[in-house]
């Protein structure tokens, strides 16, 4: 698994091109259109938080700027009919929290407005999604930039995932985790245990 990638954009845009190990490869990243638009210029260094889909004829890296993009990304193409390519349609549309309020108040009109949506996928999309959306998406004002989270979020995150943790409740826990327990997220090894015990928790 591609957690992240880090290095110098070299083309911008939502079919971005990242140069890393000083050059030496450059990965092509599929991004939303509000992704792109939060690039840094060619040249400069840029840290995106990844998906890779695999499938016979191609592997395909996804991009995000943020967890919370990347966890709704992940959430949408659970539902049957919501690909890849119309997830980052529906992030290009509208952020991450704004997609996980319309899902929980099961805002059908707002869905079909977003880019490749119809009646039909809006409706399986509340059916499927409405009463899973991540507490942390619902209450986000923005999305989190690789900066604020910091290469301990990066680490815990593949440490909770290595442990069978699901990704998108992973990320629920460290960020609920964070805003609770401000003071062990410099050290990841107490950022994942606190982040455990919420897994027994009420509400869990």
């Amino acid at each position: 698994m591609i957690a992240f990638v880090d290095g110098v954009l070299v083309r911008t845009g939502p079919e971005a091109v990242v140069a890393v190990g000083d050059g030496a490869v450059g990965l092509d990243v599929l991004l939303s259109e509000r992704g792109a638009g939060k690039l840094p210029a060619v040249g400069e260094r840029v840290r995106l938080w990844t998906h890779l889909a695999v499938r016979e004829d191609a592997w395909t890296l996804y991009g995000f700027p943020s967890l919370d993009e990347r966890a709704m990304f992940r959430l949408l193409i659970t539902v049957s009919g919501i690909g890849p390519k119309v997830a980052l349609g529906m992030l290009s549309g509208a952020d991450a929290a704004q997609i996980a309020r319309f899902l929980q108040r099961g805002d059908e009109k707002a869905l079909t407005a977003l880019p490749g949506i119809g009646k039909k996928s809006a409706a399986r999309l509340v059916v499927e999604l409405g009463q899973r959306v991540p507490g942390m998406l619902i209450d986000a004002e923005t999305a989190s930039t690789p900066a604020a989270i910091g290469g301990a979020f990066g680490e815990a995150l593949e440490v909770l995932q290595a442990m069978g943790v699901p990704a998108v409740q992973a990320d629920t826990l460290l960020h609920r985790t964070r805003q609770t327990h401000p003071e062990v997220t410099d050290d990841v090894q107490a950022w994942v245990r606190a982040a455990l015990g919420g897994l027994g928790a009420p509400g869990r």
